[in-house]
């Protein structure tokens, strides 16, 4: 049987509950915990950080401090857009693109919209 085809722009995407976006100064990071045995193992015995610091610019950002369970991927568009403009009418590609690469490291979940 075929796999019944999902509609991204009406899924919802939602950071994992480990993860945060944090500013300092005028940067922006994501805190990714290392939880796997060795990083554990590196942290225990050469005093290594718990959280892997992922430097965001400002449209991953934007986005991912907008991921807040309730707004569907074309909601976050039309932020991006008036964001950060769309002269090349890219705006939905370069969202979608993000949305796939930040997905494909295991660090969102999708839900449905309500």
């Amino acid at each position: 049987m075929a796999k019944k085809k999902v509609n991204l722009l009406d899924q919802v995407p939602v950071l994992k509950t480990k993860l945060q976006v944090i500013d300092e100064g005028k940067k922006s990071f994501l805190l990714v915990e290392r939880n796997n045995p060795v990083e554990k193992m590196a942290i225990r015995f050469f005093k290594q950080q718990k959280y892997r610091k992922i430097n965001l610019d400002a449209e991953g950002a934007f986005i991912l401090k907008r991921l807040d369970g309730i707004k569907d991927v074309s909601e976050l568009e039309q932020e991006f857009s008036q964001e950060f403009g769309n002269e090349d009418e890219m705006s939905l590609a370069r969202l979608v693109r993000f949305l796939q690469i930040v997905d494909s490291y295991g660090w969102l979940r999708w839900e449905k919209k309500a």
